[in-house]
């Protein structure tokens, strides 16, 4: 297998740590591995979206009112039939979207949330 070089942030590390604890791995490569596979899937579930969509986006974020987590649920305003805020322990919020559109717009949200560092959690839920 060819060695592939990278940077992590100790979040990062404590995280990677953690998969390979929880999936009872013998090292971070495997956790690696495990990880890649994973946000593969996830790509593929998100490609798949096709036409007229609808379901549940849920975002987990650590710090209230960031101005960017704002004005991205604005700037993709076209899809948001409902959304909700609620605080969490921990210094935490949680997102609820209910969004329906057309399938580009919706894939672009997504994406722009799971780029955002302040973001703990993203998911989206096809109905």
């Amino acid at each position: 297998m060819p060695i592939v070089s990278i940077s992590l942030s100790e979040d990062n590390i404590k995280a990677l740590d953690k998969v390979q604890k929880a999936h009872r791995l013998n090292g971070r490569s495997e956790a690696m591995r495990v990880c890649i596979r994973s946000a593969e899937a996830e790509v593929r579930d998100r490609e798949s979206l096709k036409g007229e969509v609808e379901g549940v986006l849920i975002v987990v974020h650590g710090t209230h009112g960031a101005p960017d987590l704002e004005d991205l649920s604005h700037y993709y305003q076209e899809v948001v039939a409902t959304q909700i805020h609620s605080h969490l322990r921990n210094h935490k919020c949680l997102e609820v979207f209910i969004v329906r559109g057309p399938a580009d717009p919706v894939q672009e949200m997504i994406a722009s949330f799971q780029k955002e560092d302040q973001i703990d959690y993203v998911k989206f839920v096809q109905s």
